[in-house]
């Protein structure tokens, strides 16, 4: 049995460093989140800058087109190293997800093994409470997101559809438009974070369970292999 404690944190660490099927990472490097950030930095500067400045002045829609060209750079140097994007297909996903699940197995039970050598009672204690957690964030979770979970980033596109549809260029979006449009994302982005730790304690709780599981089968194995 290793002699380590086991903590939350110790075995979230375990399965970050768990490794991703190669082609299958959803990872972006740090040159293209880089490049996202600018372009979504020159995107918000261009629209206060038509937004604050006067419109009829050379300057302004010098402003506006140099933050343009800004922004086309730099999604095009975040989205040019992922080409050629491949087109989604019933069959090819199948059998990519079948293929990610067969390299997935073996980490998976690896993990549940090396969980399976702390105490029964340890892993219970710990299984008990990852529950418990878990019950919580599903009953306080709706309160804030309501059915945004299940409907994932679709109710956003929505939102920023009406809210723009009729925008010309140069964009004159008002106030009230800019606001709610940023509280809108800024929400959205927040009920992810919520929705992504709750997923990462439901899997605390379902390893802990199968290792405890484990583990206690080993004790009665080993009592009963024991001499009298």
């Amino acid at each position: 049995m290793e002699q380590t404690e086991l903590t939350f944190k110790t075995l979230n660490d375990r399965i970050d460093a768990l490794p991703e099927r190669p082609g299958a990472s959803l990872q972006l490097s740090r040159k293209t989140k880089l490049a996202y950030a600018i372009g979504l930095v020159a995107m918000a500067l261009g629209l206060l800058a038509t937004k604050l400045l006067p419109s009829n002045q050379l300057y302004t829609v010098v402003i506006a087109f140099v933050m343009l060209v800004i922004e086309l750079i730099s999604f095009a140097i975040a989205i040019i190293p992922q080409l050629p994007l491949r087109m989604p297909g019933f069959q090819r996903e199948r059998r990519e997800y079948a293929e990610e699940l067969d390299f997935d197995m073996p980490h998976h039970l690896g993990l549940v093994q090396w969980l399976s050598n702390f105490s029964p009672e340890e892993l219970q204690r710990l299984a008990d409470y990852a529950n418990y957690r878990h019950e919580r964030m599903k009953e306080k979770l709706p309160l804030l997101t309501g059915s945004l979970e299940k409907l994932g980033i679709l109710p956003v596109v929505i939102a920023l559809y009406i809210q723009f549809k009729g925008m010309h260029w140069p964009p004159q979006p008002s106030w009230p438009e800019i606001v709610f449009s940023g509280v809108l994302i800024f929400c959205y982005w927040a009920c992810m974070l919520q929705v992504s730790v709750r997923l990462r304690v439901q899997l605390f709780e379902i390893l802990l369970k199968k290792a405890a599981t484990k583990a206690e089968l080993r004790v009665q194995q080993n009592t009963q292999a024991s001499p009298a």
